[in-house]
C-alpha cells in the first residue's frame, strides 16, 4: 500500500475521557488506584478531552487533574447543553477558571451551544464546534490543531480507517490535527498503524 502525502503534518491522538471504553482493563495496569489513572495517562499523552458527563465534584477533581498531569499536558473541555443547564454548572465554570485556565486549549460543542458559552470563553479559548454526525470540527482562529472527535463501539474497517484519513489529507485547514477517542484502545492501536504508514 503506498501512502500519499498527506496535507497535514502531524497527527495527535488522544483520548475523551480518562478510561473511555475497555482502557481500564488494556491500557492502566489492574493493580492502578482510579485515583493514580490520570498520572499514569500524562506519561504516554500530552491531550485529552474532558467529556461533559465527567464533572462530578469539580473544584475537587480541577484541582486533582492538574496537580497530576504537570504542566506540560493540556485539556480539552466539552461543553453541552445538559452541562450548560445543569446545576452544578457554575461549580464546572469556577473550577475551570481556576484551576485549569492555564491548561485548557479550547472548548469542543455543537453549534447550538456557542450562544451559551460565556462571552469570556470566547475570547479565551478556541471553540470547536462539531456538527452533529461528524467527526471532525470546523477550524477555529487561533487553534493550534484541527480537532476531531471518533466514537465506536467496534474496531474500525479498514475502509473507515482509509476514510479518516483520506478526509484530513483532503480538509484539514491546519498543519496538525488531533483525534480525541471515545473507542476501544485497538483503535488507538489502528490509528498508530496508520500514522506509520502516513509519516505522520
Amino acid at each position: 500500500m503506498s501512502a500519499v502525502t498527506p496535507t497535514f503534518t502531524t497527527l495527535t491522538l488522544a483520548a475523551y475521557g480518562w478510561s473511555p471504553a475497555n482502557w481500564a482493563s488494556v491500557f492502566y495496569p489492574d493493580d492502578l488506584p482510579v485515583d493514580w489513572q490520570a498520572s499514569y495517562y500524562a506519561n504516554e499523552f500530552s491531550r485529552l478531552l474532558i467529556p461533559a458527563r465527567d464533572w462530578i465534584a469539580p473544584v475537587e477533581q480541577a484541582k486533582a487533574w492538574s496537580a497530576e498531569v504537570g504542566q506540560d499536558f493540556d485539556f480539552y473541555v466539552e461543553l453541552t447543553p445538559e452541562l450548560l443547564q445543569a446545576a452544578h454548572w457554575e461549580a464546572v465554570r469556577a473550577a475551570i477558571e481556576q484551576e485549569l485556565a492555564a491548561q485548557v486549549l479550547g472548548i469542543v460543542a455543537d453549534a447550538g451551544v456557542v450562544p451559551w458559552i460565556p462571552a469570556a470563553w470566547l475570547e479565551r479559548f478556541a471553540v470547536h464546534v462539531l456538527p452533529e454526525g461528524e467527526w471532525f470540527a470546523a477550524m477555529p482562529q487561533g487553534a493550534e490543531a484541527q480537532i476531531g472527535l471518533i466514537r465506536t463501539n467496534e474496531v474500525l474497517s479498514p475502509q473507515a480507517l482509509r476514510a479518516i484519513f483520506e478526509h484530513l489529507q483532503q480538509h484539514t485547514a491546519h498543519r496538525d490535527a488531533m483525534l480525541f477517542l471515545d473507542a476501544p484502545w485497538a483503535v488507538l492501536e489502528q490509528l498508530r498503524l496508520m500514522q506509520q504508514l502516513y509519516g505522520v
